[in-house]
């Protein structure tokens, strides 16, 4: 199990995705970022495609997520979010 952070950047740019949706698009966004939340606290190491050194990016049907992954401390830390339209 990973321990998941949030930036202050990534904090605000999920916030803005969300105030810029409708409510319905707000309601998808709510149940999809607690889904990515239960995805990386499980294997956080092993979804979206790795970049270089720890990073990886997951690009889906809702949000954009790009996090760093430290296995041996069982930490991730997602540091940019953007809407995928």
């Amino acid at each position: 199990m990973f321990t998941v952070t949030w930036t202050q950047s990534a904090e605000d740019g999920l916030a803005i995705v969300w105030m810029n949706a409708s409510s319905s698009e707000r309601q998808e966004i709510t149940r999809y970022a607690a889904e990515l939340i239960r995805n990386l606290r499980a294997t956080a190491d092993a979804i979206g495609e790795s970049r270089e050194a720890g990073v990886r990016i997951l690009a889906e049907t809702t949000l954009g997520l790009e996090f760093r992954v430290s296995v041996p401390d069982r930490l991730v830390t997602v540091f940019r979010v953007w809407h995928i339209q």
